[in-house]
């Protein structure tokens, strides 16, 4: 008979039931030294990771902590949030610490017989958002009364008058140089004694000074103001120089604001740069004596250096114009004679090969014209004279650049437009610039050679002191 396998035997005499028997196996044994069930390895990693006592940055711990959704912000919320951002914005704003300036600028105006402008000269300098911290005028062998009226300005203006300067505007330059410019200054604004400059003008140059430090010198942008002549064709005058500074300086922001030329008119030069000229080169000052254009010798020698010279794209600066013919032949004369014999006695290298193209520029031009009227004039006398519409289109070109250019000239007018448009009087003034232009280089080449200051002041009517000192016959 098989055995009941609903129950055992117990040592006991006593049967025990299944479920008995398995609640022992369940309660008994495995409470009792029952053995573990083996984890995998992928398990017990885990296990380590879960009671490791490793710190965890709390970057790492939000990497590996599962996403949580994002409650979705309210516009108000977002609105007040924005509120409070651009409060905080404010309050820093209002609340920043003041600009301090740490560098020192001396103005240097070298002046000679310039009581008619002078004052206003000094009053636009004294007005400047950016105060410099000392102004000298340079009255240079004066004979009217400029020491006079720049002495009226007080402690504010430093005068101090040259005797017997044989070197004209560079010794005004080199006497305020040795006694003031070298002496803790930062920078140096040269500016001539006819300019006006715009009331910021000083605090733009200075930035752009401080933004880059390769540059050595920077010029502000100048014009001049068409009501300084005294009649009409005086202000037409003045209208063409207007218009030919503007192309200039057009062409110069094509070229990256480098410029050949920092002109005495408004520049802001570092003293260290304009220091190592002086050590280098052995000089008194910066500036040549023997140069009749001693601003772009000096602008050369600062590029010869790898010092950056720029023109400035916000200064501006009104200088003085030549208001008649006489005047304006004289001062071109000067400018054209010296720029020719310093290319001439200068090595062909990066810091001529533009001054160079303008000479070829001016070169075509006066060529170009000059055959122009040739052959027009012999078809006429010969009677071969026929017209093509083809013919219009140099002037037509030429006549939108020039209006181009007039659109640009700061305080433009109409009559600006119509002269430039209608291209009769830009292309006689043209003409004069070439004509002074080819008379400039035939003189170099002879060999002739004048006092080209000399001759702009008695074209100015300005009295004769610098020019009888030049020939010595004042002491």
């Amino acid at each position: 008979m098989a055995a009941d396998r609903s129950t055992s035997p117990t040592p006991g005499g006593r049967t025990r039931s299944p479920h008995e028997d398995s609640g022992t196996r369940l309660f008994g044994r495995r409470s009792h030294g029952a053995p573990k069930r083996r984890l995998s390895r992928a398990q017990r990693k885990a296990q380590r990771q879960s009671t490791s006592t490793e710190l965890v940055p709390f970057g790492q711990q939000q990497e590996n902590a599962p996403a949580r959704p994002q409650p979705r912000a309210s516009i108000s919320n977002k609105l007040t949030q924005l509120y409070w951002n651009a409060s905080l914005a404010m309050h820093r704003f209002q609340n920043r610490p003041p600009k301090t300036r740490t560098a020192k600028i001396v103005v240097v105006v070298p002046a000679h017989n310039e009581e008619g402008t002078i004052a206003g000269v000094l009053q636009a300098l004294l007005a400047q958002t950016r105060r410099p911290e000392r102004i000298v005028v340079v009255a240079d062998n004066c004979t009217d009364k400029t020491v006079e009226i720049a002495r009226r300005f007080g402690r504010r203006v430093t005068v101090i008058e040259t005797v017997g300067n044989r070197d004209r505007k560079v010794g005004a330059l080199r006497m305020a140089w040795q006694q003031y410019v070298a002496y803790g200054y930062d920078y140096m604004l040269g500016v001539d004694a006819d300019t006006i400059l715009s009331p910021d003008s000083l605090e733009a140059l200075e930035d752009e000074l401080e933004a880059s430090p390769k540059v050595g010198g920077i010029m502000a942008r100048y014009t001049f103001d068409p009501d300084l002549g005294q009649s009409k064709w005086a202000r037409l005058l003045v209208r063409m120089q207007r218009l030919e500074f503007a192309s200039w300086t057009i062409d110069i922001l094509h070229r990256k604001r480098n410029t050949y030329v920092l002109g005495g008119q408004a520049t802001l030069f570092r003293v260290s740069a304009l220091q190592q000229i002086v050590d280098e080169e052995r000089r008194l000052s910066p500036w040549d004596p023997e140069a009749q254009v001693e601003d772009m010798e000096l602008t050369w020698m600062l590029s010869a250096r790898d010092w950056e010279t720029k023109v400035s794209a916000q200064a501006r600066a009104y200088a003085g114009p030549m208001l008649t013919i006489r005047s304006l032949w004289a001062q071109r004369r000067k400018w054209d004679e010296g720029m020719i014999r310093l290319l001439l006695g200068s090595k062909i290298g990066a810091t001529t090969m533009y001054p160079w193209r303008v000479q070829l520029k001016n070169g075509i031009q006066a060529v170009t014209r000059v055959l122009l009227v040739l052959l027009l004039t012999t078809s006429l006398v010969i009677g071969a004279f026929e017209w093509n519409w083809i013919w219009i289109a140099p002037p037509a070109l030429a006549a939108i650049l020039n209006f181009k250019h007039a659109r640009k000239t700061p305080g433009h007018t109409k009559l600006d437009l119509f002269l430039a448009g209608t291209l009769v009087m830009v292309e006689i003034y043209l003409w004069f610039r070439l004509l002074c232009w080819v008379t400039s280089w035939a003189t170099v080449v002879v060999g002739i050679r004048r006092d080209g200051w000399a001759r702009q002041y008695k074209a100015e009517g300005l009295p004769a002191g610098q020019t009888m000192i030049a020939q010595g016959e004042v002491v």
